[in-house]
């Protein structure tokens, strides 16, 4: 059985790859969107995961069980009913599209004035990640908010060069804001979701700026190189890693790691990645232990979401992550004591009892996620936008693997740090041009009243534009 389960999972694997790429090639969902994002997640750390399970029978040590084919049976309907209710909602969610249309902008923009703007909140995030941290009792949100501006900052310097990549200057810029907020993310971290938020960053900010105007025959092969590009460095980054509470992750120390890997180090992480770090088989453990044990904890990740910026000095018995809590049930040792698993969604909504999580949970991620599309998608004028919802990609990929509740606070935290202080960076260089906006609005008004004749051409309401070549992009003021 565990076998048939398997093949299901591949051809399920399939399938989301399949509306992906359709989706796209039908300008129903951008290809960069953070629907699909969270789907490739849901492949990697799910579906294909939880195939390499019930395949070969290993999982991570200690969520070893005798038998995975009901297990397995339970995690293929559960993955199988979220994902198809959540596409349902996210294709029906016309609330939230009209919501994020009310809040479009047109700024006043130019290569300099987006130089400008990415340096100074790129220089605002350096300040929160140090002189930030040593203020009491917020130190929490800090993190994620300088990461979210060092991630937006870059992004800002990643849309000037997208209008002219063959501008040396600009493409120094980047590199140099890159380098530096790549290293400013690696001191004192273990993780490696603010350094994939920064790649991330600048690939979202190059589709939305110009890729997105391109054919497949020209998109597919920057889309491919920079994917091997990212592969390559998050797998540097990983295999030099040091897992403990007493490790020295000094900037130096963390470099020369990077440096100095050790091949079955390398040889390790592949395995990992292949595997989706194995949350599919400890997903179907968790399933397993709460029907055998009863031990459910109705919405723990919604809680552990609220709960999160609650100083532990304040509430002594605040929710612990999930990835925590089943380490210890697990009667793991020889490992640090922060040490955690990747619970995969599946565990989680197993956990937070499946028919209470699974609908809310699956509502409001499909919700978040058309809003955020769709306002990027009506913002092609607005780099602030654009980089406020590319500050934290890193951590929609990684919201299948779980901690769910810590990765979505740290989304929104990175977005609220752009949203405050990318606003003030796009007030001093990129104030909004309501000329611009009332002129925009006018039109629409004509076009609506012009919808009657069949003769009259719009562009489409998503925000695509027909094009088989890449195009010049309008001059902007």
């Amino acid at each position: 059985m565990s076998v048939f389960l398997g093949i299901y999972l591949v051809l399920f694997t399939l399938a989301l790859l399949w509306i992906i790429g359709s989706d796209a090639l039908r300008e129903r969902c951008h290809l960069f969107s953070t629907r699909n994002i969270f789907l490739a997640g849901l492949i990697l750390f799910q579906s294909a995961s939880g195939a390499v399970t019930l395949f070969t029978g290993e999982t991570e040590r200690g969520a070893h069980m005798d038998d995975f084919a009901l297990p397995g049976l339970g995690f293929s309907v559960i993955l199988t009913v979220f994902t198809v209710l959540f596409l349902w909602v996210y294709n029906r969610a016309n609330a939230a599209e009209r919501l994020a249309a009310r809040f479009t902008h047109i700024r006043v923009t130019s290569q300099t004035r987006l130089v400008v703007a990415g340096i100074l909140l790129t220089g605002i995030g350096v300040g929160l990640r140090f002189v930030g941290a040593q203020i009491p009792y917020v130190a929490i949100l800090l993190p994620q908010l300088a990461a979210g501006c060092l991630c937006g900052g870059v992004a800002f310097v990643a849309v000037a060069w997208a209008r002219s990549a063959f501008n040396i200057l600009i493409a120094f810029i980047l590199l140099g804001t890159t380098a530096a907020s790549s290293a400013i993310l690696l001191v004192g971290t273990f993780g490696r979701r603010e350094i994939l938020g920064i790649l991330f960053s600048i690939m979202w900010s190059l589709y939305y700026e110009k890729w997105r105007l391109m054919s497949a025959a020209w998109l597919l092969p920057r889309v491919a190189i920079a994917s091997a590009g990212l592969s390559v460095v998050v797998l540097a980054v990983s295999s030099s890693r040091v897992s403990g509470e007493n490790v020295d992750r000094s900037l130096t120390q963390q470099v020369e790691r990077v440096f100095t890997i050790d091949p079955q180090s390398v040889q390790e992480n592949v395995i990992a990645a292949l595997s989706g770090q194995f949350a599919g088989g400890i997903s179907m453990w968790i399933l397993e232990a709460r029907v055998r044990y009863s031990e459910y904890d109705p919405l723990h990740s919604l809680v552990y979401f609220i709960t999160l910026p609650i100083p532990r000095d304040f509430w002594k018995g605040k929710p612990e992550g999930l990835g925590l809590i089943v380490v210890d049930e697990a009667g793991v040792t020889g490992v640090s004591e922060g040490h955690s698993w990747g619970p995969g969604l599946v565990g989680h909504l197993s956990h937070d009892f499946v028919l209470i999580s699974l609908p809310i949970y699956a509502f409001l991620l499909a919700l978040t996620f058309r809003y955020i599309d769709t306002r990027v998608s009506l913002s092609q004028n607005d780099p602030l936008t654009i980089a406020i919802f590319g500050s934290a990609l890193g951590q929609v990929l990684g919201m299948p693997r779980g901690d769910l509740g810590l990765f979505a606070f740290n989304m929104v935290a990175a977005f609220s740090g752009v949203w405050v202080f990318g606003r003030l960076a796009a007030k001093l260089c990129m104030p909004i041009d309501r000329q611009a906006e009332l002129d925009a609005s006018s039109d629409e008004e004509f076009n609506d009243e012009s919808s009657g004749d069949e003769n009259h051409e719009t562009w489409p309401s998503d925000g695509y534009a027909e094009v088989d070549e890449p195009t010049e992009r309008p001059s902007r003021t």
